[in-house]
């Protein structure tokens, strides 16, 4: 008879992080549906609400879209007057997102939804601010380090 296998975290940890966020992305998807956003559209309004005016490529890298799908997910934006895109002052060459401020309203609107429906958890803020702590280190870590071929 063998001896159990030890115990691997690292499976654990991805099924616990996968599943998280899994569910959150349930409660995220009933929120947009009534707010007529798509997740990626959310995602670049987020980031566009952080940090105002951004070139596209880093909007891309951000929300997590290759560029063909950022420049369709804008062009929607753009058409309900939510995004608007200008010319880098810096450098001419690239293009910068900027959220309008129809944009900012309804990111406002959203993100007081999500608030409100994360704190229905129960999970104390100490908890909540600690697990915040832990997620962005691991997602540093992991920025720092990438995956071996």
């Amino acid at each position: 008879m063998s001896a159990p296998a030890p115990h691997d975290p690292a499976p654990d940890l991805l099924h616990l992080l996968t599943q998280a966020e899994r569910l959150l992305q349930r409660r995220l998807s009933v929120i947009l549906r009534a707010e007529q956003c798509s997740p990626e559209a959310w995602r670049v309004l987020t980031l566009l609400a952080a940090e105002g005016g951004r070139p596209m490529t880093e909007v891309a890298d951000g929300a997590f879209l290759p560029p063909g799908t950022l420049t369709k997910v804008v062009d929607q934006l753009v058409e309900h007057s939510l995004v608007y895109r200008r010319v880098d002052p810096l450098d001419r060459r690239r293009i910068r997102a900027y959220l309008s401020p129809r944009g900012r309203q309804l990111h406002d609107r959203i993100a007081a939804q999500v608030r409100g429906s994360i704190g229905e958890l129960p999970m104390p803020g100490a908890e909540r601010d600690q697990l915040a702590a832990l997620l962005g280190t691991l997602t540093d870590a992991l920025s720092r380090q990438p995956a071996a071929a």
